[in-house]
């Protein structure tokens, strides 16, 4: 009994932590994907996983937030099942990946504030522009690339980013996510 005790009490491992931080984030993901629909803010998401994750775990965290996504838009929000819709949805979870491995070299940088700010416009970039690019090939609206459209999602990602980077030091600060150890989180180097 006593080694049962000891084993509910031990703190959670560093896999544990990074798996509660997933569930976490693609928690978080669902709720963004019910609110905003088609605006989910993947940037955010594949900027705060790439610096505040090792590179594997973080496109393992977008894929399943992407896969979420697209559960819950297909069997909740009522997407069209088209070959184009489909298109779409792999379109964007494409673009997300691109951007998790974009923000993930932003790390490399000696400041964590400007890794930060890097991994976040790095991967609104490649994302936005991913997305642009597959309009080559893609029905789009003329409208969905226009000025307006891109500031609105520009504001939804800077928002989300800030959010998951207080929601990551909160998860931190009561042991539900491990800190990183293996090269520098935003605002640090080890």
């Amino acid at each position: 009994m006593q080694n049962d005790a000891r084993h509910i009490n031990a703190p959670l491992t560093a896999t544990a932590k990074t798996g509660i931080w997933i569930a976490l984030v693609v928690g978080a993901s669902i709720l963004f994907s019910l609110a905003l629909a088609c605006a989910t803010p993947f940037a955010a998401l594949a900027a705060a996983a790439g610096i505040k994750m090792q590179r594997r775990d973080a496109l393992i965290l977008v894929i399943l937030a992407w896969l979420a996504t697209q559960m819950i838009g297909y069997f909740v929000l009522g997407y069209p099942r088209t070959w184009d819709s489909f298109a779409w949805g792999a379109a964007i979870g494409i673009a997300a990946m691109l951007a998790t491995v974009a923000a993930s070299e932003s790390k490399r940088l000696p400041n964590g504030v400007i890794a930060g700010l890097a991994a976040f416009l790095g991967a609104f970039i490649i994302y936005e522009g991913g997305l642009y690019a597959t309009t080559a090939l893609l029905p789009s609206g003329d409208e969905a690339f226009s000025l307006p459209i891109v500031a609105r999602i520009l504001e939804i990602n800077a928002l989300a980013f800030a959010g998951l980077l207080v929601l990551h030091r909160l998860a931190t600060a009561i042991g539900l996510s491990a800190p990183r150890t293996a090269d520098m989180a935003v605002g640090h180097r080890v």
